[in-house]
């Protein structure tokens, strides 16, 4: 059981980042500096023999037992699993069993994908400026001006391009961790301003709508398990992944 939970760990680490097995050597307070590999060998010297820590003059500071180390693996693994693919998250797992690395694929066999351009705005003409969503589902193209909103605006001066982007809706099925995004029957729509002038006042902004519930639409709300939610958030949010509603908000539905 021992050879299979070393080759289970090995197999996972080879999947982290940087990033991830720094952290892991954090939490068993090993040293962080190194290239990939010798991160992933130094955890590796954990599971594979008990002397391990002694060899590599780590001091007595890192005595946890090999199921330890293994389960904070496994916690960062899940971890990184449920960023990469959030309905999973919301089925019931037991077990590790569920969850698979992704195959490295080469990418040179791979078909260019077809430009997918879906904005606040409604249009689909491609300009200069354009970003693309990271999420591996999603990859649509924005309008740099449309989605990147400066905290300062400043004449002439761009809005600073994120190390990450997500556009809206990956923004929004990553904000609830209890609900699958299923369908959107009106597309994101954008408030002009945040709704609060200089001097601290609100400003009344509206906006309507008109949407069509399908046949099919209306029979998945009407089971318990569905809902029809409106959500909002706030473009440029520190916090890419929750939800923001204005101080006040009112809705109106049919009226």
């Amino acid at each position: 059981a021992m050879a299979d939970l070393a080759s289970t760990c090995k197999d996972k680490l080879a999947y982290f980042r940087i990033k991830e097995l720094k952290d892991i050597l954090h939490q068993l307070g090993l040293p962080k500096q190194g290239k990939k590999q010798d991160l992933i060998d130094r955890v590796l010297a954990l599971l594979s023999d008990e002397q391990g820590q002694r060899h590599h003059g780590w001091g007595r500071k890192n005595s946890f037992t090999k199921e330890a180390v293994a389960k904070i693996i496994d916690d960062i693994y899940r971890k990184m699993q449920i960023q990469s693919a959030p309905d999973l998250a919301t089925r019931s797992h037991t077990g590790s069993d569920l969850f698979r690395p992704k195959d490295e694929v080469n990418d040179s066999f791979q078909p260019q994908p077809v430009t997918k351009v879906r904005c606040i705005c409604d249009s689909k003409l491609l300009n200069d400026n354009m970003i693309q969503c990271e999420d591996d589902r999603c990859h649509v193209w924005q309008h740099m001006s449309c989605v990147l909103v400066p905290d300062k605006p400043t004449e002439g001066v761009g809005p600073e391009v994120p190390p990450h982007f997500y556009c809206e809706l990956c923004r929004l099925s990553r904000a609830d961790p209890f609900w699958v995004t299923t369908g959107n029957p009106l597309p994101p729509l954008k408030f002009m301003s945040s709704g609060v002038a200089n001097d601290g006042t609100s400003v009344l902004q509206t906006v309507e709508k008109t949407f069509q519930l399908s046949r099919a639409d209306r029979e998945t709300v009407q089971r318990s398990e569905y809902d029809l939610q409106v959500w909002c958030i706030l473009m440029n949010d520190k916090v890419q992944f929750r939800m923001q509603w204005p101080q006040y908000a009112e809705l109106e539905v049919n009226g």
